[in-house]
């Protein structure tokens, strides 16, 4: 089989490492964007392209209003991702000890928020995934490569297939040409070194085994795990979690109440007022009205029976009465 064509495999390392970093920190300062982004998208799919009701909707709600729906909204996909990121450093002892004790006291803070406020459904695959992750962790382990000496390092020069790295290929040129001189057919001649010009000059093993050593650690350096690396999956998380949501799960922008409208017949729907003037857009999106704070009859919160699945585990184990009208037996989700 032809070998690979040798690469900077340090340069490539720097260049991801880089890229992470720039990704994480332009994602963090600009959540405002995303946000708006994010809930212009999931108002656009809610009124299946009615830009007119998406209009009558987002002209009533105010930039503020919009940030804060949005974070009310996807803070269990954000807890989820941090949390899902945050998971390895409980099992991870490359990570030193206090970035360990942060990470486990994240996840368990999280948990406990998760475990008073989310469905138990989610619950329960946060805790499969947990253990997965524990061992895929731990079964991935491994110890630390030792470093090569210049007994040792005779024996990765008798591999005939060459390093990727195109420093190290040249080292490993260069060493099993000391190899042949000082113990001739060792090493046999391959097709990769004659391919390297000039030709290669034999250098000591000493001198081959510390610069190899010294450019493995170079290679190695912005591969090591990190804090911006977990930011990163996390954020990658997040944005799968939300992309897969996005259809199936409509961002509230106001609470669901039942409202009478003029003495009229009560109907489960969201109030959007700017001053005394707004819209009422009913649930599920239909013909949406505008009117006046004086119109308004009467308005209860909506307080809807979960489903089985929806459930928290503190619901469960200390269930709540409900406070406001069941809106689900009034043909609203």
């Amino acid at each position: 089989m032809r070998p690979r064509a040798a690469r900077d495999l340090a340069a490539e390392a720097q260049e991801h490492a880089a890229i992470r970093a720039t990704f994480v920190k332009h994602a963090l300062t600009r959540l405002p964007l995303i946000g708006v982004l994010v809930i212009t998208i999931n108002l656009f799919v809610q009124v299946r392209g009615d830009v007119g009701l998406a209009v009558a909707v987002a002209q009533n709600l105010t930039f503020g209003g919009l940030l804060v729906v949005v974070l009310l909204n996807l803070a269990i996909y954000i807890m989820v991702g941090i949390m899902v990121a945050a998971m390895p450093l409980v099992f991870d002892s490359e990570y030193n000890f206090w970035t360990r004790v942060v990470g486990t006291a994240v996840v368990v803070l999280l948990g406990a928020v998760i475990f008073s406020t989310a469905p138990w459904v989610l619950l329960v695959g946060l805790v499969v995934v947990f253990v997965v992750v524990g061992i895929i962790v731990l079964q991935g382990r491994r110890k630390p490569a030792a470093p090569l000496t210049p007994e040792t390092v005779k024996t990765a020069l008798q591999q005939a297939a060459p390093p990727l790295d195109s420093a190290l290929r040249s080292l490993w040129a260069e060493g099993r040409a000391m190899l042949r001189l000082v113990s001739p057919g060792s090493a046999p001649l391959t097709p990769v070194e004659r391919a390297i010009e000039p030709e290669p000059e034999p250098k000591a093993f000493a001198a081959v085994a510390e610069e190899w050593n010294a450019r493995s650690a170079e290679i190695s350096e912005p591969r090591k795990k990190s804090i911006t690396r977990l930011a990163f999956v996390g954020i990658i998380g997040f944005i799968a979690l939300f992309g897969v949501n996005i259809l199936t799960q409509p961002i509230r922008f106001a609470p669901l109440e039942l409202v009478s409208i003029n003495g009229g017949e009560a109907r489960p729907g969201f109030v959007l007022l700017q001053g005394s003037g707004g819209v009422f857009v009913p649930d599920p999106f239909g013909t949406a009205q505008f009117i006046f704070a004086a119109d308004i009859t009467s308005r209860e919160l909506c307080d809807d029976t979960p489903q089985w699945w929806s459930v928290s585990v503190m619901d469960v184990l200390a269930p709540g009465e409900m406070s406001g009208p069941d809106c689900s037996k009034l043909g609203a989700r």
